[in-house]
């Protein structure tokens, strides 16, 4: 598990600071002139998406305040900032892989960057409050995998949430009040957002270590670049976007820092999937194919509730949840399901699909904590291009 996109508020700040801040920050980028290399971009605004590798700071002196009505109304207040970034970017230079685990420690690591690089002093990470989290898990599949996980995906209704796409292939997104779920093709999206941003990256920095007139330069550039690519187009990332109302919500408030744990990140990402794919809990091991199946929910059930619950899975499997929803009585569709969900029973990628028998995707796969294709471990690099990941902690 690791950490994106991060937005924080900071305690009350003292309006000569505010002021120093807003001096710098309306659109501030650091540039090496030996290099020509783009060292950081603070600027003041939302961020684009997940894939914005800039870091946001808005220096703000009003929030929403319950009035007597029960209504929320802008009011006045002692001044503050909101800070957001992709952590992993910010300290990594991409997200391809790796990425911070330790929550509390990369947002101390975080405000003692702003701090650097705003040249300012601010309030220690444990007093900030959180306003943002997003979780991502990584997993090890083929491309051809990843296209088969998506058409699956095409069966799956997320109950009260709508189903959105990306501007590239292979990506889906539920939004939420509370949270946002995401999966997507890694190599997609790093074809689109990140090849030329890293491209300009990588041409500097092997012209600051090798010099601008070495021929290798460009050879060098692209060796890298595609040693990413060929990296992303093996990698299915899910995320979970946890919004303000669900901090809210869970904690009675914008928690502190401090007072987020890893283990409740986890839990978050790991209810929000299970809630979405409807594939019961982790820990179970879980069954799909149609023998398995009928196995697993007869010894649970007993032979005849066990042989009704299986005429109702190959339904689902085959037409999926919002055909199956129409078919049943409404009670009772909901009661099979939840019997499925509690015999760790699937019905995604199952045998009874005319291509399960040859497919790409793994028949045991699903997209949680315990799946065997999670990715936990950093990728190895070559010797020579450490310094390009010391380089990249300050660029954003």
């Amino acid at each position: 598990m690791a950490y994106d996109t991060i937005k924080l508020r900071s305690p009350a700040l003292n309006s000569q600071l505010i002021q120093r801040i807003e001096s710098q920050c309306f659109f501030r980028s650091g540039l090496e002139m030996a290099t020509g290399e783009i060292r950081y971009e603070i600027f003041t605004g939302e961020l684009l998406g997940s894939w914005d590798a800039r870091i946001s700071v808005v220096p703000k002196d009003e929030e929403y305040q319950i009035n007597s009505a029960g209504h929320p109304v802008l009011q006045r207040c002692e001044p503050y900032i909101l800070v957001e970034a992709s952590v992993h970017k910010v300290f990594n230079g991409h997200n391809v892989y790796g990425g911070p685990t330790d929550f509390q420690k990369v947002c101390s690591d975080f405000v003692v960057l702003l701090e650097e690089l705003l040249e300012i002093e601010l309030p220690p990470a444990n007093l900030w409050t959180v306003h943002r989290v997003d979780v991502a898990l990584v997993y090890r599949l083929s491309k051809e995998a990843c296209k088969e996980f998506f058409a699956g995906m095409q069966l799956i209704n997320f109950p009260r949430r709508k189903k959105g796409a990306a501007k590239y292939d292979m990506a889906v997104y539920f939004a939420g009040k509370t949270t946002t779920v995401k999966f997507y093709h890694k190599g997609s999206e790093f074809a689109v957002h990140e090849r030329s941003r890293l491209k300009q990256f990588f041409s500097s920095l092997f012209a600051h270590i090798y010099g601008k007139g070495d021929i290798q330069n460009s050879s060098r550039v692209k060796r890298k670049i595609e040693a990413l690519q060929r990296l992303a187009d093996n990698r299915l990332r899910g995320e979970v976007e946890i919004h303000s109302d669900k901090f809210q919500y869970d904690f009675g408030k914008n928690p502190l820092v401090s007072e987020v744990t890893d283990a409740y990140l986890q839990g978050v990402y790991d209810k929000e999937v299970e809630k979405l794919l409807r594939e019961g809990k982790q820990g179970m091991d879980k069954v799909r194919t149609t023998r398995a199946v009928r196995q697993r929910l007869r010894m649970m059930y007993g032979d005849l509730n066990g042989d009704r619950l299986h005429g109702f899975w190959a339904t689902l499997a085959t037409e999926g949840d919002e055909y199956t929803r129409n078919l049943y009585p409404k009670a009772s569709f909901y009661r099979h399901r939840k019997h499925l969900e509690e015999a760790g029973v699937c019905w995604r990628g199952t045998d009874l699909v005319i291509v399960a028998n040859d497919s790409a995707l793994p028949f045991d796969f699903a997209p949680i904590r315990s799946d065997k294709r999670l990715c936990y471990r950093p990728a190895r690099n070559r010797e020579e291009y450490n310094v390009s990941r010391e380089q990249m902690r300050i660029a954003a």
